[in-house]
């Protein structure tokens, strides 16, 4: 069902598809590079739609969450804007979606998810998913109605994770989420669907600088386990323009397969 934080409904942004790239060569044409920076810019995506979800949970019914809770939480009404905090305490602790966390998440917010104007901030502090550390911000600004009257919002991340190995990469970017079907039905979760536009850089673990241009629409169907059926992007290296991957997730079809192209090679990749 439809979830609210408080008085503002927070629905769960589709997590980003982990690639699998087991097909690519490691060889010195950059290849190893090219996956690498795929692999990063496809894991932060869904670190931090991992932490929008333990907060859209948390939402329900002023921090009652629906599943079993692994966080206790804490919302200060007193000041402006609100402030409500996820606490999974010093140790790991492994939560219902099978990712251990520990840490805090702190979220903000100015006023009701579907008004003009309002704002989230989520932060997470001292956190980790599965032995990653997050670092960064994630915003939530609503943009009101955009074409064809669907609601738009505005989300902005800037991130950086240091996984279990210690190596680490940074990530930004300003996306651009229209409803575009299943507002109508309150209470269903699963007729929702959205249009992704927007941008993506980041520096990978080898310290390799890459853009992401989003080529056509994603289409996110929640009723889809692997959530985007349609769409695709490019990946460039920021320092040689020539190295470059677009992948490109399907023609609306609820599967688990996508396909990727790097010098006009074209391979087939596992949406996770």
């Amino acid at each position: 069902m439809k979830k609210t934080l408080l008085f503002l409904s927070v629905l769960t942004f589709a997590t980003f598809s982990v690639l699998n790239f087991s097909s690519c060569k490691r060889n010195n044409d950059g290849s190893a590079e090219d996956a690498t920076s795929v692999e990063d810019n496809s894991l932060a995506e869904k670190h931090f739609d991992l932490i929008y979800s333990e907060v859209d949970d948390a939402s329900v019914s002023s921090g009652i969450g629906s599943r079993a809770r692994k966080y206790t939480v804490t919302i200060d009404t007193s000041v402006s804007p609100r402030v409500m905090t996820l606490d999974y305490g010093d140790s790991n602790v492994l939560c219902d979606d099978y990712v251990y966390r520990r840490g805090k998440i702190v979220v903000t917010w100015t006023g009701r998810y579907k008004d003009i104007g309002t704002v989230i901030t989520i932060t997470p502090v001292k956190f980790y998913q599965n032995d990653n550390h997050i670092e960064g911000t994630k915003i939530v600004t609503n943009l009101g109605r955009k074409d064809n009257m669907n609601l738009t919002w505005r989300i902005e991340v800037s991130g950086k994770i240091t996984n279990v190995s210690g190596a680490t990469f940074t990530w930004n970017s300003v996306r651009y989420r229209t409803w575009i079907a299943g507002e109508a039905t309150k209470l269903i979760r699963l007729d929702d669907k959205y249009q992704i536009t927007g941008s993506y850089t980041g520096t990978n673990r080898k310290g390799v600088t890459f853009n992401v241009s989003i080529l056509s629409p994603l289409l996110v169907e929640m009723g889809c386990r692997h959530h985007i059926t349609q769409g695709k992007l490019e990946i460039v290296d920021a320092n040689n323009a020539a190295r470059k991957i677009e992948v490109d997730f399907g023609n609306g079809t609820c599967d688990n397969l996508g396909t990727y192209t790097v010098k006009g090679v074209t391979k087939t990749f596992i949406k996770r």
